[in-house]
């Protein structure tokens, strides 16, 4: 026998050794449980209730602070204490997926795939090898997402999350599980499929739907919230100027101070000031800002901006339910050493850089951003140590604040009146006119440009 005929009879021994071993086992019901009993089921499924509950609580205070930001209490569950601190994490840029789904919801979109496929496996033993396959795939898939955000969590932010913690430790003894078993029923797999084609696509598309309606329900519920509170705060004031001066009209006026050490917009000797107190980590602000900024621009020599801060952080401002937004205290001392070493100019450019990195700050930025503005590093540290003219200055103004009563930022006052939050960009420039005709006798005809 020369040697590709040796070749050839071991690979065709080889050929009938393989069809022996995979040739489908035929299922009888005397046999016992298909595929596994209920056991690894129900330890998964204990492991799934714990998952569910995690990321419910997390998809819960996300829909809660994407649509009432600057206005949730603390939670019980999760209060801010040093390093921990889930509202913070869950405001971050990691939070989301491309824009689209917050990574709670996914996450509970997938554990409600989980105890579908579970619930389904512990009554119907026709259905567990399938229910098996599809949890192998889903833990080796989720056990990629925890590792990804472990990683952040450890590296990119500066806070930890103990729920989503609890999510990864899930995750991680779910898949040790599935494995396990795995590889211990090796042989059940070869067993032939027995659940009918029906069965099949109920249970798989019945699985992603419950999924996709859980992605749907926290979009809805996000959207009414927002929706609810709009409508309860604005929906009389927002289309009726008269009704917002009458308001106006009727609320107290403060004495607000401007000195030179508060930063300004606009010419210095413009006579109506806008009193901006505001939140280097509040997006509305950002947005806010860039509006006022585009009204002085259109209107130089008649308004300017006086900015004053107001962090909704425990860290410096004590009124405060919960740690917010926890870089905002050091962002507006960062902020302010910016503008005693370089002025004015030198606190816009640097406020500009903050809010570009809202989600992106952490203790190295504020080096970072002074350097890219050109400022002297060493009296840049010094002017944020605690008890610098810095931090002085921003205690000042969360006082002043607070003996305001501020709740939220952004929040504005023009001629000692508190204007209604969240009054869109019209309403805002058609009070100012109003405000200014009624405390001025030289400006009855006074209209501002409009940006």
């Amino acid at each position: 026998m020369n040697q590709q005929e040796t070749k050839d009879r071991n690979k065709t021994l080889w050929l009938g050794r393989f069809r022996a071993n995979v040739t489908l086992r035929q299922f009888d019901p005397t046999e016992g449980p298909y595929f596994s009993g209920r056991a690894p089921f129900l330890l998964l499924f204990a492991l799934a209730l714990i998952g569910l509950f995690a990321t419910g609580f997390l998809t819960y205070r996300h829909v809660l602070l994407a649509s009432h930001a600057g206005s949730v209490g603390d939670s019980l569950l999760c209060r801010a204490q040093g390093k921990i601190n889930c509202d913070a994490i869950l405001l971050t840029e990691y939070s989301d997926i491309l824009g689209i789904v917050s990574s709670a919801v996914l996450g509970l979109m997938g554990f409600v795939f989980v105890t579908w496929c579970l619930a389904n496996a512990i009554f119907n033993q026709r259905v567990r090898k399938l229910a098996w396959v599809l949890l192998v795939l889903y833990f080796s898939a989720a056990i990629g997402f925890s590792w990804y955000y472990v990683y952040l969590m450890v590296f990119e932010v500066d806070f930890v999350c103990t729920w989503c913690i609890g999510v990864h430790v899930v995750n991680l003894l779910s898949l040790i599980i599935v494995i396990v078993v795995s590889i211990k029923k090796r042989n059940e797999f070869l067993v032939q499929e027995i659940a009918s084609l029906g069965e099949r696509i109920y249970f798989a598309v019945g699985g992603v739907l419950a999924a996709v309606a859980v992605f749907l329900a926290a979009g809805m519920w996000e959207q009414s919230l927002s929706f609810q509170d709009a409508k309860m705060k604005f929906e009389d004031m927002a289309n009726d100027p008269v009704v917002i001066m009458a308001m106006l009209t009727a609320s107290p006026t403060f004495d607000i101070p401007i000195s030179p050490q508060d930063p300004t917009y606009g010419s210095p000797s413009a006579p109506y000031p806008i009193v901006f107190f505001s939140d280097f980590q509040c997006p509305v602000c950002a947005r806010s800002e860039v509006f006022l900024r585009q009204l002085v621009d259109l209107n130089p020599g008649l308004l300017k901006v006086v900015y004053k801060n107001f962090p909704l952080s425990v860290e410096c401002n004590q009124r405060i339910l919960t740690d917010l937004h926890p870089a905002a205290c050091p962002a507006a001392r960062a902020a302010y050493a910016a503008f005693m070493l370089g002025g004015a100019q030198a606190f816009w450019k640097y406020g500009d850089l903050i809010f570009e990195n809202q989600k992106k700050l952490n203790p190295n930025s504020w080096v970072k951003f002074a350097d890219k503005i050109g400022l002297d590093q060493e009296k840049f540290l010094h002017l944020n140590r605690p008890s610098s003219p810095a931090d002085v200055k921003l205690k000042e103004d969360v006082y002043l604040g607070n003996s305001l009563n501020l709740q939220a930022t952004p929040q504005m006052f023009f001629g000692g009146k508190k204007l209604p939050a969240g009054l869109k960009a019209v309403y805002v420039v058609d009070t100012l006119e109003q405000l200014i005709r009624s405390s001025d006798p030289n400006a009855k005809d006074l209209r501002l440009k409009r940006p």
